[in-house]
């Protein structure tokens, strides 16, 4: 029994091959036709195939004979006519590779087909039977070609059709819809580009015009091509986009035949109706199916050109395009490193204008090794400028995460009467003794605001020989007693160190043994004074991240204290087991704040790192790997009786915002869910919902393929959470796919939601930050669809906003200094 049998068009293409030495086009002669190629490319891939055509009696139709006997293809029921000559099409080929043709075919030897040449016991016996429109612009093979449907559909074999439209073949462009319409009454299998969907529908949304076409002609399975971007599919009651591979494109003439040879091998081999097709099966197969047409577009001509299983499934796994894949999840508005790893954000200083952003860097390997300082800078936290890295490791050691400060009045002595930066951080070696771990801290300083680096003769600063674990220094001017200070950690505990001069240091005072969460251990601190709402008392905030524990399924994440500080240590507010955390995302950790940023301004920024020790160094981000949070502005309000961050984006986020629709009074029940298909994948959204009703809801973002990531809120048990279960590429770490989520007391029966979503990432703040999650994610395809839904009852959209964002684009530093 044969697995497929084409029948149609069969000719010899004249592709471009550069000029003579005159400066005179040559052609050169590739045999193929689009069901010819579709036999080739599935038995080229093992498949048992069959053509049913005609050629001329002539050189060109010898050459086509022996070309689809050489590619596997049953060629019984391809015949010799002196009735015309064989076709030939000449190609022509733009920049892109993109095809334009003049055929010779009036008539062509293939128009010659007839229903006696038809070999209907074979038909009614094989698995599928494919066919296009060409075969039908004229007679004897329009009816032949209909005698071969109509037999395959009478005995239940499986139709494949592609309209492969060719006008200049056709009477008209009204008779070639005709017989294109003719053509999807019969067909279970519809293969078709943007192009011909629009001539067909007369709409260029691929989503609207298929759905028509499903429900006119009852296709089973539609495909429509996208070129480079992939293809998108609707089978059954769902659909969804498929990415494409990225290749460097020579000719796509047969691109969309191997595709579809392709296609037809995945349905063949795995022997489920149409109608059964999941939609992880889809995206297997078209993925397949992608990579094959790519393939093509990298060789000259078609039939001879049809790749190998073994060669698709290369590209699939190939490097190029996994970095081609990973580049998706490059981020819009997040900042990321311009190549391989990054963490902690470091060294956050604003001065003269500029805010510093400093970060822990290894540039030779998109995971963690040997530290270094990269750096950017930005003038309004949002737009950043890539900049020479800034400290490498030396005899001391790789450069652990620090801060930096301006010294205005240069106590350090670093400066010859002038002010500059001043960088404290961590050295991180092997004691020569020991063996074991060692880190002291030390200073470096810059001069000419921050391009160029000077580490100081005197290195470290400070050590203490006891503590394995002794980093991430973070230093403030202390106003009240006149010195600087430090917070540091040593494992357990944050100490606290001043100094007149930043190169000499004395202990003052130690915090948190018995404080707090001790999941891992604790790093990165922060101190500094808020204001508490608009009463015009003030107090400490105390941050302290902890690090993963394999025992604690949430992973890293960063934890902070309210209350006082005398000059020497901190006091706690609240009972040493009270714990409060800064996010309840999995994805928010090492955050610090920008010192000097001015009085006038009045903010304290913050910026973490996005990503969890957990699953840091698998993340499937290709070449880079690591991106930071959105800089928030943060500030204290009391919330029944105890004193709470809030955090927010800062507002120079909004000059990101192009487009924006609104939204008011929308009732969302299970029956009527709202749902929004954006042009965009970078998105903000505002939401003011009134759940009264008691109705959990969902705030869904999807992508064109299966990704999906749930926002939700319960009233009942009060809770905001995220699912991100089926948000994508999942399967690199077991604690990835989850739910998780924090306590929200709804106010009035009323929550305030807002959201930014990127390529990587989601953040999500409740009530204006007072509660907040942020979780990284990785989509099959981006996520431009936004739905409310509510799986039982009825909850209202008071007001719901959509804004579009632009992304921001890095520019790489100019050189590197070593």
């Amino acid at each position: 029994m044969l697995d497929v049998i084409a029948i149609g068009e069969l000719l010899i293409d004249f592709t471009p091959a550069g000029r003579s030495a005159g400066g005179n086009e040559q052609f050169e002669c590739n045999p193929g036709g689009a069901p010819a190629n579709v036999a080739a490319a599935l038995s080229r891939l093992g498949s048992r195939t069959a053509l049913i055509s005609k050629v001329g009696e002539d050189q060109f139709g010898s050459i086509l004979h022996r070309t689809l006997l050489s590619s596997g293809v049953d060629i019984s029921e391809v015949s010799f006519t002196n009735e015309a000559n064989t076709t030939l099409a000449f190609v022509h080929l733009d920049d892109q590779g993109d095809r334009t043709f003049s055929f010779f075919r009036k008539p062509g030897a293939d128009t010659f087909l007839h229903s006696k040449d038809i070999p209907l016991s074979r038909i009614e016996t094989c698995k599928t039977l494919h066919f296009g429109s060409l075969s039908m612009t004229h007679e004897p093979s329009r009816t032949a070609t209909r005698t071969a449907v109509l037999k395959a559909k009478e005995a239940g074999v499986l139709l494949s059709f592609d309209p492969n439209i060719r006008f200049a073949l056709w009477e008209s462009k009204e008779e070639a819809r005709q017989n294109i319409y003719w053509g999807m009454n019969y067909a279970d299998i519809l293969k078709i580009s943007e192009e011909e969907l629009s001539f067909i529908t007369g709409t260029s949304d691929v989503e609207k015009g298929t759905l028509e076409l499903q429900q006119q002609f009852e296709v089973a399975l539609i495909v429509v091509t996208l070129a480079e971007k992939g293809c998108y599919y609707r089978v059954a009651d769902h659909d969804g986009y498929v990415p494409g591979f990225k290749v460097k494109t020579i000719d796509t003439t047969g691109a969309g035949d191997a595709f579809l040879g392709c296609l037809l091998y995945k349905i063949l081999e795995n022997r489920s109706s149409l109608h059964d097709l999941t939609s992880q099966q889809m995206s297997n197969m078209l993925t397949f199916a992608n990579a094959g047409g790519a393939l093509v577009t990298t060789r000259k001509g078609a039939l001879g050109s049809m790749p190998t299983i073994e060669e698709i499934n290369q590209i699939i796994e190939s490097e190029s395009n996994t970095q081609f894949n990973a580049d998706r999840f490059r981020p819009g508005f997040h900042f990321s490193p311009p190549t391989s790893w990054a963490n902690d954000p470091n060294g956050l200083v604003y001065y003269e204008g500029s805010y510093h952003l400093f970060y822990q860097y290894h540039p030779y390997s998109n995971k963690w090794g040997p530290m270094h300082w990269g750096h950017a800078i930005s003038e309004d936290l949002i737009h950043w400028q890539h900049a020479p890295i800034a400290l490498f490791p030396d005899e001391h050691g790789a450069i652990f995460s620090g801060c930096c400060v301006v010294d205005w009045n240069n106590s350090s002595g670093l400066f010859k009467d002038s002010h500059g930066l001043v960088a404290i951080f961590t050295h991180a070696d092997i004691h020569p003794e020991t063996g074991q771990p060692r880190q002291r801290q030390s200073l470096a300083y810059s001069s000419d605001k921050g391009q160029t680096w000077q580490k100081y003769n005197g290195n470290p600063v400070l050590a203490e020989n006891d503590l394995i674990d002794f980093r991430d220094p973070k230093v403030f001017w202390h106003a009240h007693s006149k010195r600087w200070i430090m917070a540091i950690v040593a494992g357990d505990h944050v100490r606290f160190y001043a100094s007149d001069n930043l190169r000499e240091w004395s202990l003052t005072g130690k915090f948190g043994r018995e404080e707090g969460s001790h999941d891992g251990v604790w790093e990165c601190p922060d101190l500094f004074q808020l204001s508490v709402d608009d009463t015009g008392r003030s107090k400490w905030v105390l941050i302290i991240s902890i690090g993963d524990n394999p025992n604690c399924p949430e992973g890293s994440r960063t934890q902070y204290f309210i209350g006082e500080f005398d000059g020497k240590t901190f006091i706690n507010d609240n009972p040493s087991d009270h714990i409060l955390w800064l996010d309840y995302g999995r994805d928010n950790y090492a955050g610090v704040t920008w010192s000097d940023i001015p009085e006038q301004d009045g903010r304290r920024v913050i910026i973490g790192w996005m990503s969890n020790w957990k699953y840091a160094n698998e993340t499937p981000t290709g070449s880079w790997r690591g991106a930071m949070t959105l800089p928030r502005t943060l500030s204290l309000t009391s919330k029944d009786g105890s004193v709470v961050l809030t955090q927010m984006p800062v507002r120079e986020i909004e000059q990101l915002r192009k487009e924006s629709m609104v939204w008011n009074g929308i009732t969302v029940t299970p029956a009527s869910p709202f749902l929004q298909k954006m042009n965009e994948d970078l998105l903000e959204i505002e939401a003011d919902i009134d759940i009264r009703s008691g109705e959990e809801v969902h705030i869904v973002l999807k992508s064109s393929g299966l990704s999906e990531l749930v926002i939700g809120y319960d009233p009942v048990q009060q809770w905001l959470f995220i699912d991100r279960s089926k948000s994508g590429v999942t399967d690199f770490h077991p604690t990835f796919e989850n739910k998780h989520g924090a306590r929200l007391v709804s106010n009035g029966g009323k929550i305030k939601l807002q959201i930014w979503l990127d390529r990587n990432a989601v953040e999500v703040y409740a009530d204006h930050g007072l509660v907040t999650l942020t979780d990284q994610i990785f989509p099959d395809a981006p996520m431009d669809r936004v739905e409310v839904s509510t799986p039982s009852g009825q909850v209202v959209l008071d007001s719901l906003q959509i804004h579009t964002l632009k992304s921001i684009h890095i520019p790489d530093a100019v050189s590197e200094q070593k």
